[in-house]
């Protein structure tokens, strides 16, 4: 198996990279080379994404500092039409230094194998090892994984850009749901997860949450009632004690 600077060595055609710096290394091949500049590339390379999937963590050793900005500019190329989310922010929380690298001046491109494999491979260590503003990102990508899949494979209509990867929808979607659910904070996902045409997909983390759930607020913010005023009490007790049977199957 290659090594990280082999690898680097490979896809970029550059040699004797053993005597550089990591980031004399990181500024003069791995961004300019496997990345591309702007104004020479539509997209970020492939062959960047992929590098950040499979060495994520031994870049994140190698200096936590730049991982970050590394990782950052991964995760513009996701937000830049492989997958749909809201409140974009770029070419911040970019350093100046390396600006010309944010997909804000890209074309959207859809899902790609790197992207993919980013996501699959590279998203725990991103929200394990990143800094708040990298790791917010991640969740905004993958909070919108969430909305626009679901467990079954389904993709909504919108979600054109997933492209050539809606038969790994179904492993996006789980994939997604897991990390979230164990590094986003309660108020994150219930912002998520509490709205419309959403709600359904999470009855067992409601469930799970029944007793700090708000309900009052649950059901103004789902939407979830129809009908007149006796119709909708007979709907809120029907889901409340729906999610109540569940929570209590899960326990037995």
């Amino acid at each position: 198996m290659k090594t990280l600077i082999q690898r680097i060595e490979q896809q970029s055609r550059v040699t004797n990279l053993s005597s550089k710096s990591w980031l004399d290394i990181v500024d003069d091949v791995v961004l300019p080379h496997m990345a591309g500049r702007a104004g020479l590339r539509y997209k970020i390379h492939d062959d960047y994404m992929n590098l950040l999937a499979d060495f994520a963590y031994e870049i994140i050793c190698k200096d936590k500092n730049l991982a970050n900005e590394l990782f950052e500019i991964a995760l513009q190329r996701i937000s830049c039409g492989a997958v749909l989310h809201g409140d974009k922010k770029w070419p911040e929380p970019l350093d100046f230094k390396y600006w010309e690298y944010s997909s804000k001046f890209d074309e959207d491109h859809v899902m790609t194998e790197g992207c993919f494999n980013f996501i699959m491979n590279a998203a725990d260590t991103c929200l394990k090892h990143c800094r708040k503003d990298v790791k917010e990102h991640m969740l905004k990508i993958l909070f919108g994984i969430i909305k626009h899949t679901n467990a079954y494979g389904e993709v909504t209509h919108e979600y054109y850009a997933l492209a050539d990867f809606k038969p790994q929808a179904a492993d996006l979607y789980r994939h997604a749901t897991c990390l979230v659910e164990c590094y986003a904070s309660f108020k994150e996902l219930y912002r998520n997860y509490a709205a419309p045409g959403q709600w359904e997909k999470h009855k067992m983390w409601f469930s799970e949450h029944f007793d700090e759930i708000n309900w009052n607020s649950f059901f103004k913010d789902t939407m979830c009632l129809k009908g007149n005023f006796f119709q909708r009490l007979f709907q809120k007790r029907r889901i409340k004690n729906e999610l109540r049977i569940l929570a209590m199957r899960v326990a037995s």
